[in-house]
């Protein structure tokens, strides 16, 4: 009786490898969130899926991996698409839930 090979775990999703030679960046692949930030005053959170909740101290976006929250004073979305934002504030804490 011959013993199965084990394969090795892919760490890339399916069409992982062939993005990966291709050099394209998992972000733009397979739309993972991307958060920049500008100092502590701008923020711009790309590939998300929806706005959640939305005031002057808080803003909790949906992303494919869970919940995107901002914490902070004067916080006000400067402009948005569906795929990114960019977001203005005094920002003190940034959680993903």
């Amino acid at each position: 009786m011959r013993k199965k090979k084990k394969q090795k775990k892919s760490l890339h999703p399916p069409g992982g490898e062939l993005l990966s030679a291709m050099q394209v960046p998992s972000d733009l692949a397979f739309g993972e969130p991307v958060v920049t930030f500008y100092g502590g005053r701008e923020v711009q959170i790309e590939n998300y899926r929806r706005i959640l909740e939305y005031n002057a101290c808080r803003l909790c976006v949906l992303t494919q991996y869970g919940r995107l929250l901002l914490v902070g004073e004067g916080i006000r979305i400067v402009s948005y698409s569906g795929e990114e934002m960019r977001v203005e504030g005094r920002i003190n804490q940034v959680t993903f839930q």
